[in-house]
């Protein structure tokens, strides 16, 4: 191999080492400010999902119990307080749309009561099933109406949720969501009854 063959080489392989060290630098100071941005985005979501809320607390160790329980898909689980007030349960749900999976944000007020459903990421087909994030979908009696306990069903399954036309793979995936947050608050608002309410640490 000539040194014109070398020469190139060692050219290459001083872009490559100078190239990753700057990438390296631009993530080191990108990082934190995307990471910051997804946290408020989620905490807009939060609120939005349970408008009287001003603080949410992780709950973690609800997590394990879920699975087992059949209320598959939740993530994440918060309660809710305004200042020491209980104001009920926020939960990140992810289910499997028809396009991939579909993550939202569902509240349940301290009375049971479902305050808001918000639909944060999908891949459900534009003009269809991406419908499933229209306040008239998400705002329409049924789910204004459900309570902790209750199953939802789309009507096409003799339900009561009227279905996005041509979309009812993803419509279903939200009722599911739905469900397994109405069930999971239903059990945590049990335990709260018996325990006489949970206290802010």
């Amino acid at each position: 191999m000539g040194k014109s063959e070398w020469r190139l080489i060692m050219v290459l392989t001083v872009i490559c080492v100078v190239s990753g060290g700057v990438l390296g630098w631009v993530n080191a100071l990108t990082a934190p400010v995307i990471k910051a941005q997804e946290e408020l985005a989620k905490q807009r979501a939060l609120q939005e999902a349970l408008p009287a809320a001003t603080t949410f607390v992780e709950e973690k160790e609800f997590l394990g119990k879920t699975e087992s329980s059949g209320r598959t898909g939740i993530v994440e689980v918060y309660r809710a307080y305004d200042d020491a007030e209980a104001k009920g349960f926020v939960f990140i749900v992810d289910q499997k749309g028809y396009g991939g999976p579909i993550r939202m944000v569902i509240g349940v007020t301290a009375t049971g009561n479902l305050s808001g459903v918000k639909v944060i990421s999908h891949s459900e087909t534009p003009g269809l099933g991406a419908k499933i994030t229209d306040a008239q979908f998400l705002t329409q009696p049924a789910f204004r109406e459900a309570k902790a306990g209750m199953a939802l069903a789309v009507t096409k399954d003799k339900g009561e949720v009227d279905a996005i036309a041509s979309a009812t793979i993803s419509s279903r995936a939200v009722v599911h969501g739905v469900n397994a947050a109405l069930s999971a608050a239903q059990s945590l608002l049990e335990v709260e009854a018996t325990n006489g309410g949970v206290d802010v640490d």
